[in-house]
């Protein structure tokens, strides 16, 4: 099994991820965040005008790990990259999102969280157990 599929099977049973981005001075930023697995790749939706997508569009290395909702991390922590979807390729992330989290439902009815976009993540071939 390639590491990729490692993480893949190593968060596919969380509910969150903690996605940590890197800001241009390459201080982390860590956040919780619900996630799905589609195609074999790691998708998020966040508001189009948040600071993780300006985060992702300078530096698109991430780190992930399983997490509560809090985001304290319960599980190892993979590296990988992101990259910003179209809003056509954000259509089933966003599909996939409410039927796997029914607040995204209610969530998703307030003006403010109506502008998501989704995000991509893809495991490194390599991962950092030092967090486990």
């Amino acid at each position: 099994m390639n590491e990729h599929n490692t993480a893949i099977a190593a968060i596919s049973k969380g509910k969150c991820i903690s996605l940590t981005t890197f800001k241009r001075d390459g201080t982390p930023v860590s956040t919780p965040v619900w996630f799905n697995i589609l195609n074999g790749k790691i998708c998020i939706t966040t508001p189009t005008q948040s600071w993780k997508v300006k985060r992702i569009s300078n530096n698109p290395r991430v780190e992930f790990a399983t997490c509560t909702q809090r985001g304290k991390v319960t599980g190892p922590v993979f590296t990988g990259e992101a990259r910003v979807l179209t809003t056509d390729e954000t259509l089933p992330v966003m599909k996939a999102k409410r039927r796997r989290y029914r607040s995204a439902r209610l969530i998703q009815l307030i003006p403010a969280n109506r502008n998501q976009i989704g995000i991509e993540i893809v495991a490194d071939t390599h991962q950092d157990r030092s967090q486990s």
